[in-house]
């Protein structure tokens, strides 16, 4: 009797065991490399520079990841990045940032324009991860510069979409085939135009400086759900002021030109 009730037991403790491995969340790894800096970049006036970079790596463990993150980093660093850790590729970065601006700031001298109260710039750069499913991952890369002299600052953002599967970026091409352009780049114009409505504006497009027909396929995407959305910088489309736009497309819209159509539910 007692046999049975230890054989029982120990069963009972396999299946638990057994169903809570089943059910345990997908382990999530998170890394965060921050780097401030504030330099004095000029010796005729007291111009400073401060610069925040912010790199976060929260996603699901696989053995794409690896070759993503470096896919990643060649994307957004270029030449710095192969051979480096995220560490020495911020620091190069940083001393390239220094120098571009020591330049813009020895020019202006050489032609008389010396700021005698100097000048504060600061350059933000954050990349993010977007872990929407099995399939995918989304980084955005978000870049703002200021300067206390300019009337406002600058602002871009960019998007590279990668198949987790694979280790690979997707490009255009690699997500649609055939004649592809003409019907996307509607479906994009459409959809800057019903986003631009449900906002609740009531002037027309072009009355605020946007040429929505310019609005053609411009790789700087993510894909989230059933969605591909597209990203327009502020300046992409019209005039500062009308600021950026997103063009939400369905990709069940695009159906007969997926290369791969397991994508649409792929979160299900």
């Amino acid at each position: 009797m007692r046999k049975i009730g230890f054989i029982l037991s120990v069963a009972v403790l396999l299946l638990c065991g057994c169903q809570t491995k089943q059910d345990s969340p997908v382990r999530m790894v998170s890394h965060t490399y921050t780097l401030h800096t504030n330099d004095t970049i000029s010796e005729l006036s007291p111009s400073t520079l401060h610069m925040d970079f912010k790199v976060e790596w929260p996603c699901r463990e696989d053995s794409a990841i690896e070759a993503i993150r470096q896919s990643v980093l060649n994307n957004v660093f270029g030449p710095y990045a192969p051979g480096h850790t995220i560490e020495d590729v911020l620091l190069l970065f940083a001393d390239t940032i220094r120098e571009e601006y020591r330049s813009e700031l020895a020019a202006d001298e050489e032609e008389g324009y010396i700021n005698e109260e100097g000048s504060r710039t600061e350059y933000i750069m954050r990349l993010s991860i977007d872990d929407p499913c099995e399939c995918f991952l989304n980084f955005e890369l978000y870049c703002e510069e200021n300067n206390n002299q300019a009337p406002h600052g600058t602002h871009s953002t960019y998007y590279y979409c990668y198949d987790r599967r694979t280790g690979q970026n997707i490009t255009e091409d690699q997500l649609f085939k055939g004649d592809y352009k003409e019907e996307l780049t509607k479906l994009i114009t459409e959809a800057i135009w019903r986003s631009y409505r449900t906002r609740g504006a009531v002037r027309s497009l072009e009355f605020v400086g946007l040429d929505v027909e310019e609005a053609e396929p411009n790789e700087n995407f993510y894909i989230s759900g059933d969605c591909i959305t597209y990203y327009y910088q502020e300046n992409e489309l019209g005039c500062y002021a009308a600021g950026p736009q997103t063009a939400v497309v369905q990709l069940e819209d695009m159906r007969e030109y997926l290369r791969d159509t397991t994508i649409i539910h792929h979160h299900e």
